[in-house]
């Protein structure tokens, strides 16, 4: 992307350039790290802010009349990471909130976007990725921001530290909404079980046939079993069960591969783990898995979700422990609480969500069955009012409108990643040639690997 003079966006100058013609952004010069082992050198840590063109009113008492209501906190909105950016993708949201009357604030998370380069251009290092400097710059930007207090929203790795902030500077937090919460580094078993249970064991009665022709087509060399947890995690997460289903059925008719084979290849990607602007895990990688352990618990096992974290993980130091334990933290935490937990949640299930909502005093729990991870992503317009009724003070009240709120229609991008899945399988069913032109591509492409292997072109159901 160029910009002014030829710059890019990803160096220091086509940056300025951007802030130039972004009224919306704003910098805050933090140290790169804090601590015993600081570092005194300054970086720009950028945030986003979206301010309402005018106040939301109220009725006032006793009056028919409206009022401005100038006592609402501002919303600061933590999407998931720690390599997810907030200030370009999150552009929509941040104008949707502040035409309803919200103040927004949204941080890059440092080593991300805007905010991955020091005072000279040159990426952070990366000895500075560490939780606590992350926490640092949340309450840097509330005080560059000059916000007392804020209405926190957190998704996944956001909503950690939405937790840790509520905890450690209560003073700051007016109220959490934590959405699809990550509280700790064990949470990633709970995910690589019940996806597990639901498409390898078969335990859940909606998914029990999926699950045994997918074991066959482990045992008959149809799809690798080691990496077939990752693919169908996707699957779900985009299409639900209903997708899965349709998609193992294919393989057993001897069609589907040119779906499979294109989602393994996507999650494959070089490009996914760091699209700039949108997600970037190179410099954040020593937080995702030296500091919160992802992929730690990869197993190898047929269906194991947990493959690509333990791949990147190879990249960083070993786990080395949480400086932070959310789950005695918890327990601390005063501010008035909404949880909110995707049924169809694979990577963060449900339980986890549960189980964080009985920890933190007097928090509510919103469950949306036909929802996944992050609803924030998946949902915006569900998020935007659980957003903003936590700023009014009412996000409690919103566990009994769970069902209004399943109405609301999904994301548009998350709509077409859907839409796309359906046509691909739509494609292959009702295209032969094209099911036989990939299969023998994919037996030509085996046969090259171990050309002794004999591998069965369909799987027996009885």
């Amino acid at each position: 992307m160029r910009l002014f003079n030829n710059h890019s966006i990803s160096e220091r100058p086509g940056q300025d350039e951007l802030l130039t013609i972004r009224n919306d952004l704003m910098t805050v010069y933090r140290e790169i790290s804090d601590g015993d082992d600081a570092d005194d050198r300054l970086f720009p840590l950028r945030y986003a802010r979206a301010t309402p063109r005018r106040l939301p009113r109220r009725r006032a008492p006793g009056s028919a009349r409206t009022v401005p209501d100038r006592a609402q906190v501002p919303l600061l909105v933590i999407p998931d990471g720690p390599g997810m950016a907030s200030v370009l993708p999150y552009d929509n949201l941040r104008r949707s909130l502040a035409s309803r009357g919200v103040d927004v604030l949204m941080m890059e998370h440092r080593g991300v976007g805007l905010s991955r380069l020091d005072s000279t251009g040159a990426d952070l290092p990366v000895e500075s990725m560490r939780l606590r400097n992350v926490l640092g710059d949340l309450v840097a930007v509330l005080d560059h921001a000059r916000v007392q207090q804020a209405a926190v929203y957190g998704t996944g790795y956001g909503a950690y530290l939405a937790q840790a902030l509520a905890a450690l500077h209560p003073e700051r937090v007016h109220s959490l909404v934590l959405d699809s919460p990550l509280t700790g580094a064990d949470d990633e078993l709970a995910g690589q079980q019940a996806l597990r249970d639901m498409y390898w064991e078969g335990n859940d009665p909606t998914t029990a046939t999926t699950a045994r022709v997918l074991r066959r087509l482990v045992e008959g060399g149809v799809v690798d079993g080691h990496r077939a947890g990752t693919i169908v995690l996707a699957v779900h997460e985009y299409g639900g069960p209903e997708a899965v289903r349709d998609l193992v059925d294919l393989l057993a008719m001897d069609r589907g591969q040119l779906t499979w084979n294109s989602i393994r290849q996507v999650l494959a990607q070089r490009w996914l783990e760091s699209t700039p602007y949108v997600r970037e895990l190179d410099l954040v990688a020593p937080i995702a898995h030296t500091e919160l352990g992802g992929g730690r618990h990869a197993d190898g096992r047929p269906m194991d979700s947990l493959v690509l974290p333990a791949e990147q993980a190879r990249a960083v130091a070993d786990f080395e422990g949480e400086p932070l334990d959310l789950h005695d933290l918890a327990g601390h935490i005063t501010a008035p609480t909404l949880v909110v937990a995707g049924g169809r949640n694979l990577l963060l299930p449900p339980r986890t969500a549960r189980d964080l909502a009985r920890r933190i005093p007097g928090a509510r729990l919103l469950e949306l069955p036909g929802t996944g991870h992050s609803v924030l992503d998946s949902h915006s317009q569900i998020a935007q009012v659980a957003a903003r009724w936590s700023v009014a003070g009412a996000a409690h009240l919103l566990p009994d409108r769970a069902a209004e709120l399943a109405e609301l229609p999904r994301t548009p991008v998350n709509k077409v990643l859907q839409r796309g899945l359906q046509l691909a399988m739509a494609a292959e069913r009702f295209s032969p040639w094209r099911l036989r032109l990939e299969s023998a591509r994919v037996r030509r492409e085996q046969a090259q690997v171990d050309p002794l292997a004999r591998r069965s072109r369909r799987v027996r159901l009885d």
